[in-house]
């Protein structure tokens, strides 16, 4: 738009039929006046809207909001429990990444038991049976440390395994 049109033909031409030559001058200025400050308002909104990093400028030293539907004590009390809210959500968030990290009790009382198999039944287990679960049980927490930690790299013991 910024380069204008040129015509090689001479008897190209056109013609504006909403005005007419008898409009008063006065009125088109005005018009366009208001016009491109109406555009260079909506092309800051537009800036401000596409650039969030940009800091709000306030000229006017009393601009202030304030919810008066609320008194200052409740909003005090609504901070403390979103903090303690979010406080929780990293603590569980923390427990759920980061497995290797054993669970802590305080409570000298906290204990648990297996209803399902009874103390006799603990005996019946042959010792090649245990050893086979502790190493599934092995195989598994390493899995889970892998899945949890991919920035740990894969180390091969076969000569013959490679990829592409």
């Amino acid at each position: 738009p910024e380069v204008g049109v040129e015509s090689v033909d001479s008897t190209c031409f056109g013609r504006n039929y909403f005005n007419s030559l008898e409009v008063d001058e006065s009125i088109d200025d005005n018009e366009r006046k208001a016009v491109l400050a109406e555009v260079s308002t909506l092309k800051k909104i537009a800036a401000d809207y596409h650039h969030p990093e940009v800091v709000v400028e306030f000229v006017d030293p009393t601009v202030f909001g304030r919810n008066y539907f609320k008194s200052a004590e409740v909003v005090d009390a609504d901070r403390e429990q979103v903090l303690a809210d979010a406080a929780a959500l990293k603590e569980l968030a923390t427990d759920y990444y980061r497995p290797e990290v054993g669970v802590e009790s305080v409570d000298p009382t906290c204990f648990g038991r297996n209803y399902f198999s009874s103390m006799e039944s603990d005996e019946s287990f042959d010792d090649n049976e245990r050893k086979t679960v502790f190493a599934e049980a092995a195989a598994l927490k390493e899995l889970a440390g892998d899945y949890h930690h991919p920035e740990v790299g894969v180390e091969s013991v076969d000569s013959t395994c490679f990829g592409r």
